[in-house]
């Protein structure tokens, strides 16, 4: 399970506690080091997955604290974000470019180090069983799901590819479960993955010798799932002779197999699946508009991962939890993974996030899961033409460094790590380029000396 705790280290006591009511308000778990004694034992203790520390404390300062980091975690060190007054500023810089991942100045809108904070961390959710996003649309959502889930109607589940409609399905099916106490089944079947003429026989069963090569009795998925839930996924690729005996099972709630004249009585929850717009099919007359009104007992939108870009850090650091499951593991997100993750389109939406995760994660040498990992570009998403791309408003120079490390990160990713082929790339001399990786701490990241 991910961990939400934060060490806060801050011996301003108006300050500590207000920050300390905030982060509890996030549901973030808190523990408060009021020194650098203080901050020191409780990194004895454990590895926290955020450090949120004032550069300057009464036995030391932030230059101190991340060295003790450093030496106890090395390469694994935690994030650290330091608190910095103006005349600290440099200082800040400085650390950045030491291993710290950022630094934010005073006096500051806590409701813009919350944001920040999010992509470092992953957002707790108010409900430790929450299961689809943290996002207020998702939250939305899981309400929803848990108020129809008893309920005897049928479910449409319309959005784009790979935005969780499986996910949901078999969500309503185990809050079904919940509540009769009892095993109850779950059946699936893609309808745009099976052929014209198998397909009926898939759905509703056939008899032995009902058509050439069927040599026994066949059940089909609505007998499976008698008693529970069958999810009918991309029902708006099902042809109209097969929508015309669907719409009459829904009617009477009683199957025929092929081949047979015997009508066979069954209970199931239908809970359909489609990328596609039903309503359009419809005016075209590709699908029957009974059968959708039928279906649309509940009709549910799925939005797009690029709608509910606050849940990318949820669904990357859960993703690598379940991952780390896997194979027994304990990496972590690279903080820099979701900042550039909410630059991305996701066309494929959780489907392609998860997929590219995991590639980054299997690429990854150390316990870092690195965007750069995945092999792709910084960004396909160009900042110029979209505001919503833009990040919250920090210092200059802060966010012109992070821009020019992750296009280094990119370009001598894309390059192989090749510095002549880099630096060419890039119109600087190689000396440029190796100065510019020292100082960011990557002069030995996938580097060569090869032209």
């Amino acid at each position: 399970m991910q961990d939400h705790t934060v060490l806060l280290v801050e011996d301003d006591p108006i300050m500590g506690e207000s920050l300390l009511q905030r982060l509890q308000l996030e549901h973030y778990q808190v523990e408060w080091a009021h020194n650098l004694a203080e901050a020191r034992e409780a990194l004895q203790e454990r590895l926290y997955p955020l450090v949120l520390s004032d550069i300057r404390l009464p036995d030391g300062d932030g230059e101190s604290l991340l060295a003790t980091m450093v030496r106890r975690y090395g390469g694994c060190c935690p994030p650290a974000i330091f608190m910095t007054g103006f005349g600290s500023v440099d200082q800040a810089v400085h650390l950045v470019r030491q291993g710290a991942w950022d630094y934010i100045q005073k006096p500051f809108d806590v409701d813009a180090l919350m944001r920040r904070l999010h992509d470092w961390l992953p957002t707790p959710c108010a409900s430790p069983d929450a299961w689809f996003g943290a996002s207020p649309v998702s939250q939305a959502l899981e309400s929803l799901i848990a108020r129809i889930a008893t309920m005897d109607l049928p479910v449409l589940l319309q959005g784009e590819t790979g935005t969780g409609k499986e996910v949901v399905a078999q969500r309503i099916h185990t809050l079904m479960l919940e509540q009769q106490g009892k095993t109850i089944p779950f059946v699936a079947i893609n309808c745009a993955a099976i052929s014209e003429n198998l397909l009926e026989s898939e759905l509703f069963g056939h008899e032995a010798g009902a058509f050439t090569g069927a040599g026994k009795r066949h059940s089909g998925v609505f007998e499976q799932a008698d008693g529970g839930a069958l999810f009918l996924d991309e029902v708006g690729d099902m042809p109209p002779n097969v929508q015309v005996k669907l719409l009459r099972v829904l009617q009477d709630g009683q199957i025929r197999r092929v081949g047979s004249e015997r009508a066979i009585q069954v209970k199931v929850r239908v809970i359909c699946a489609t990328h596609k717009p039903l309503d359009k099919l419809v005016d075209t007359g590709a699908f029957r508009q009974d059968l959708y009104f039928r279906l649309s007992g509940i009709p549910i939108h799925l939005p797009p991962l690029r709608e509910r870009v606050e849940d990318i850090g949820w669904l990357a650091h859960r993703h690598v939890d379940v991952l780390n499951a896997r194979r027994n593991q304990t990496k972590r997100l690279d903080p820099q993974f979701v900042t550039w993750a909410k630059l991305q389109t996701w066309e494929g939406n959780v489907r392609e996030l998860f997929a590219t995760l995991e590639r980054a994660y299997h690429f990854s040498a150390d316990c870092w899961v690195r965007w750069e990992r995945a092999g792709l570009p910084c960004s396909n998403r160009a900042l110029g033409q979209d505001p919503q791309a833009l990040p919250n408003p920090e210092p200059l120079d802060h966010y012109l460094a992070r821009i020019e490390r992750d296009y280094l990160q990119h370009c001598v990713s894309q390059n192989h790590g090749q510095m002549m082929k880099t630096a060419n790339s890039l119109g600087i001399s190689r000396k440029t380029l190796w100065e510019k990786l020292k100082r960011y701490k990557m002069e030995g990241q996938n580097t060569s000396n090869v032209s």
